[in-house]
């Protein structure tokens, strides 16, 4: 049971630590937006999609592993 709850902590650790990296990534969406808004880069699809591929795979990632810790502490 001590077990559970050791991985369960571990899992929910690195979950909050990918969905903050996904709101890092949110905010370098936000910034590279604003910049080319601005005219200060150009804009170019191929980044648009990476960019927003990476965090819907991130926060995915982040929210898998919430949820696999949150039902780890409760066994």
């Amino acid at each position: 049971k001590t077990i559970n709850k050791v991985n369960g902590g571990i899992a929910i650790y690195y979950g909050i630590s990918a969905c903050i990296g996904t709101v890092g990534a949110l905010v370098g969406i936000g910034t590279w937006l604003y910049k080319v808004f601005t005219n200060q880069t150009a804009f170019s699809w191929g980044v648009l999609a990476g960019l927003l591929v990476f965090t819907a795979v991130l926060g995915f990632m982040g929210y898998s592993i919430l949820r696999v810790g949150y039902e780890d502490i409760d066994r």
